[in-house]
This record gives structure tokens, C-alpha cells and sequence, in this order.
């Protein structure tokens, strides 16, 4: 019989057994408890007879939502099962431990990175942003308008990183939904510091700090892999995370990164869709864009969630939902975009939908209309799908700079 407890920082080497066997992952030097995984605020592990057959955690954090606000979030990650027993109800047991506890935390939605799309569909989680990887020819990085930017770029330490980069961060989050709150200790460990391990043949981690007319504006992390090509210099800049609290921050950041010097090529990782690199370049054809899915939503409690945000539109529609993992969301809600809340209703519904296709919708990233194309959504009034779109819609198209 599978047996799956919430335990604590102590288990941590259970937790990590399955997702390390599964992946080939040799353990890092610096114990777990200790490193990124302390983070964990929700632990838990499948076992069978003793032994350890799954595993998985969870972060408490807020992710922002349309609107500037934020939401209560139960970022999953580290998931796995060993390979003696897969296909035998492991993972819908550590789910349901997992949704069940984010409930209890009143985590109104739960989200994830994952590995193949279709494990977590099953358990209501839908793709809700995208992202890119760009690699930029430097010979091709001249912007349109090549006005000079007043801005002033330093590199920092990383104790100066930890005091200049957060507030940053922070006011970029109005801006882009799916960004994920950071603690200290986040900042700390998962991006500021420079471990050997983390380096994989490339140069230690620079830290820029970027101010425009003196106020601070954006920051960037990145390292040189320092190549030559005979006689001539042929590095890479590999940008980790570049990140603006305004337009002309990430103007800005972005002009300091592509003028870096003995670089043939630009490479960066987990760029929003409309990153404004498309109309920044000149020479826009030469930046190469490999889209791929990014973050996942479920939402947890429907109320909650759709409260959470803000709306386009002054509309009100009536949404039927199904969801057979989390049935208490089940029903029919009526979300009135002027008051920016869903309250339980025996009206007709407008759409019908599963649990999956409204988390997808959440962030303003996928259409009504995408999904209704796709056979995900059932629209049941004329000229619902686009209403609903005028609601759910997001200026800017979510953004989660980093995987967990």
C-alpha cells in the first residue's frame, strides 16, 4: 500500500531520492537542507513497505496576476517516482496530499515547471505562458533607434546584489504577471550566488546594476564563456536573468548587454513572448526565438483565484467549470469583470470548461478563443469566447523569468 506523508526538513534526502534516480543527478556537496531545498514549506514522500517510491515539494510564494496584484501560490517542484513503480498511483497519491495541502494553506492557485505536459494535465494544471531562448549574432545587435541612453552600469558584489536587486524585482512584478515573490533566502541561493558547480565550464557570475538620470532602473546576471576562434575572440554572453522595473530599464539593460565587447554571440533563457527585443533590433529576423511552454497553472479555489485579479472589461459572464481531481470547484460561477469577483450561481453558463483550460486562461496568456479553437473550451453563448477574452485579457504576456 502507497503511503504518502507530509515530513520535514529532516527527510529531505527521501524526497530528493526519487526525482535524483530518475534524472541521473549525482548529490551536490553542500546538504540539501541547507542549499535551495530548504525552501520547502510543503514536504512530501510516497512510501511502500518502508521504502521511499516518491517524492516532491512545494514553495510557498505569491505569483503576480494581472493588474499588479498577486495571488497565493504553491509552486510544486522536485516531483518523482522511482522507476520500480511507475504507472501504479504513486504520483495521483502525492497530488492529492499536495492540492489538498495547498488548500489548507488557502494557496488559491498552485503552479509548476514541468517535465512532459501531458503527466499534469490529468491533475488540472493548463499552460498558461510561454517563453523563448534567444541566441543573437553580436555583428546583428544594433538597436533602431541608436539615440544615446543617459544610464550608468556597475557591476556589483553579490552582498551589494542582495540589497540593490530585490526592489527591482519587486516593481518589475507590476508589470509582468508570473512572477513569483522571492525571499531573501531565495535570492541568495538560487540566484546571487556563484558555486563552482553552477559555473559548467563558463565564467564566474557577473551582477550589473543599471540606473537611468541616477534612479535605479534594471540589473542583470549573466557569464562569458570566453572563446577564440583562431586569432580572433569568439565568447558568448550568456544572460541568466535581465530584468527592468520600467520600459527603459529594460531598454537600458539590455543596450549594456549587446555592447559588451570580445562577444561573437548573445544567448539568454526564459524570455517572454513580446519581449520588446522584436522591435528594439534593427535587424529583428536575425534574433533566433525557440518557444517552448513555460509555467502551469491549477487553480485551486476558483473564488480566490478569479478575486485575485483584475479585468479588462465591465462584463460579467457566467463560467461552468469541471474539475474531477478538485471538486469542490466544480459549478457554475458568475465573474463580473467590474467587481473583479465569481460568486456561485444557477444562471446558464456562457462557457463550459475544465479545471485545466482556466488555468491556462488565468494569467491572460492563452485565449478563450485559443482554447475554444483547441476543443478545451465549450462556448455555449454566441460570441462568449470573445467576451471572455475581453476580460481575462493581460497587457503584457506572463512572464516567469526561472524555472523551479
Amino acid at each position: 500500500m502507497i503511503d504518502v506523508r507530509l515530513v520535514g526538513p529532516e527527510h529531505i534526502e527521501d524526497l530528493l531520492l526519487p526525482i535524483r534516480t530518475a534524472f541521473g543527478i549525482t548529490p551536490p556537496p553542500e546538504p540539501p537542507a541547507r542549499g535551495p531545498m530548504a525552501e520547502f514549506e510543503t514536504r512530501f514522500v510516497a512510501y511502500e513497505d518502508g521504502a521511499v517510491v516518491g517524492g516532491g515539494g512545494a514553495l510557498s510564494i505569491t505569483l503576480s496576476v494581472p493588474g499588479g496584484g498577486e495571488v497565493a501560490c504553491a509552486g510544486l517542484t522536485m516531483v518523482g517516482v522511482m522507476p520500480t513503480h511507475r504507472r501504479r498511483g504513486v504520483l495521483s497519491a502525492m497530488m492529492r496530499v499536495h492540492l489538498d495541502e495547498a488548500r489548507a494553506r488557502k494557496q488559491a492557485i498552485a503552479t509548476l515547471w514541468t517535465t512532459e505536459g501531458p503527466i499534469y494535465g490529468r491533475y488540472g494544471y493548463g499552460l498558461a505562458s510561454l517563453a523563448g531562448d534567444i541566441s543573437l549574432e553580436r555583428s546583428a545587435a544594433s538597436f533602431a533607434d541608436r539615440r544615446p541612453l543617459s544610464c550608468r552600469a556597475r557591476l556589483v558584489t553579490e552582498a551589494q546584489a542582495a540589497e540593490l536587486f530585490p526592489p527591482l524585482w519587486d516593481s518589475a512584478r507590476k508589470l509582468h504577471p508570473g512572477m513569483p515573490s522571492r525571499s531573501a533566502a531565495w535570492w541568495q541561493r538560487r540566484r546571487l550566488a556563484d558555486p563552482e558547480a553552477a559555473r559548467a565550464g563558463k565564467g564566474p557570475l557577473q551582477r550589473v546594476f543599471v540606473e537611468l538620470d541616477g534612479r535605479p532602473e534594471a540589473y542583470a546576471l549573466y557569464r562569458v564563456e570566453h572563446k577564440w576562434d583562431g586569432h580572433v575572440t569568439a565568447g558568448t554572453l550568456n544572460v541568466i536573468e535581465a530584468v527592468g522595473q520600467s520600459p527603459a530599464g529594460t531598454r537600458a539593460v539590455w543596450r549594456y548587454l549587446l555592447d559588451i565587447d570580445l562577444m561573437r554571440q548573445v544567448t539568454a533563457t526564459n524570455l517572454p513572448v513580446d519581449h520588446p527585443l522584436f522591435v528594439l533590433l534593427a535587424e529583428p529576423r536575425c534574433l533566433h526565438f525557440s518557444t517552448y511552454d513555460a509555467l502551469w497553472v491549477r487553480i485551486v479555489d476558483v473564488p480566490a483565484a478569479l478575486a485575485a485579479r483584475t479585468y479588462g472589461a465591465r462584463d460579467s459572464i457566467v463560467l461552468e467549470i469541471e474539475d474531477t481531481f478538485c471538486p469542490w470547484n466544480t459549478g457554475r460561477f458568475r465573474l463580473d469583470g467590474a467587481e473583479g469577483r465569481a460568486v456561485p450561481t444557477n444562471e446558464s453558463p456562457d462557457l463550459r470548461l475544465p479545471a485545466e483550460a482556466l488555468g491556462s486562461a488565468y494569467l491572460g496568456g492563452i485565449s478563450f478563443t485559443q482554447l475554444a479553437d483547441g476543443g478545451r473550451v465549450e462556448v455555449l453563448e454566441e460570441g462568449a469566447a470573445g467576451r471572455a477574452d475581453r476580460l481575462f485579457r493581460s497587457t503584457r504576456a506572463p512572464w516567469c523569468p526561472e524555472a523551479f
